[in-house]
């Protein structure tokens, strides 16, 4: 049944965000950029209290709080690394500066490479129970509808048609399953190793939020602005609070 779930979720968190990002790009602009708003302060509060809420603390019960935070720690570096060396920096807009000549081979290596973390992600947050990992999937989900529409747009200038985009893309969001597969059954046996992959798990979600969504929300400064923002965010971490209220350990 948890492997049910799993590919269920794992199908909605990966390929779900790229369909819609394909939708998306139909829209007008403007429509674009107001759905986009909405998403990444919900997505960064929901993420944020996924792993300070429910997985960090789910790993304290098996582990001692100094290696906890010490492998967060090392996650935090492993993910700064992994854009800065491996990958690229990630884009939620398709206006990127930075990526006006990007290789398009390494933006589908490294969002394969993403994809299949976001898959063990999914597996540790399952662990811990049902609606939990539900509910971090569709963090996970929105979280990929901007990065995707700045994938698809980083692509399209690299002079791929937009059927080909929407394979490639398509192709790279498949590795979440390889990621939910592995951790599936290595999990599964090797039980010592669920809070080491429930704390990478957090130190990416942190790490999402932080260094991917929030520089984005900073965009926007006006009271206004900041106040939507902020409300947004607390209801994510209200939602995640909410369900894991029903966890029982």
């Amino acid at each position: 049944m948890l492997l049910t779930y799993l590919v269920i979720f794992g199908l909605i968190g990966s390929l779900g965000g790229v369909v819609s990002a394909y939708f998306l790009l139909s829209l007008a602009k403007k429509i674009q950029k107001d759905l986009i708003a909405e998403l990444l302060p919900f997505a960064s509060g929901v993420m944020l209290a996924s792993a300070l809420l429910g997985l960090l603390p789910s790993a304290l019960e098996t582990l001692e709080a100094k290696t906890t935070f010490t492998i967060l720690l090392y996650g935090l570096f492993g993910f700064f690394l992994l854009e800065k060396i491996i990958i690229w920096r990630h884009c939620h807009s398709d206006e990127c500066d930075e990526h006006s000549h990007p290789q398009a081979t390494l933006v589908i290596i490294g969002d394969a490479f993403h994809n299949f973390i976001d898959g063990v992600a999914i597996v540790g947050s399952f662990m811990i129970s049902i609606p939990f990992g539900i509910v971090s999937s569709l963090a996970i989900f929105a979280h990929e509808i901007p990065q995707e529409l700045g994938d698809f747009g980083i692509l399209l200038h690299s002079g791929y048609t937009r059927q080909k985009a929407l394979a490639m893309n398509i192709l790279s969001g498949l590795a979440t399953f390889p990621g939910i597969i592995l951790g599936y059954f290595l999990l599964d046996r090797i039980q010592n190793a669920v809070p080491v992959v429930v704390i990478i798990a957090s130190a990416s979600f942190i790490y999402i939020a932080l260094a991917d969504l929030s520089p984005e929300l900073h965009k926007k400064s006006s009271p206004k602005d900041i106040a939507k923002q902020l409300s947004l965010m607390v209801l994510g971490v209200i939602i995640i609070a909410f369900l894991l209220q029903f966890h029982q350990d």
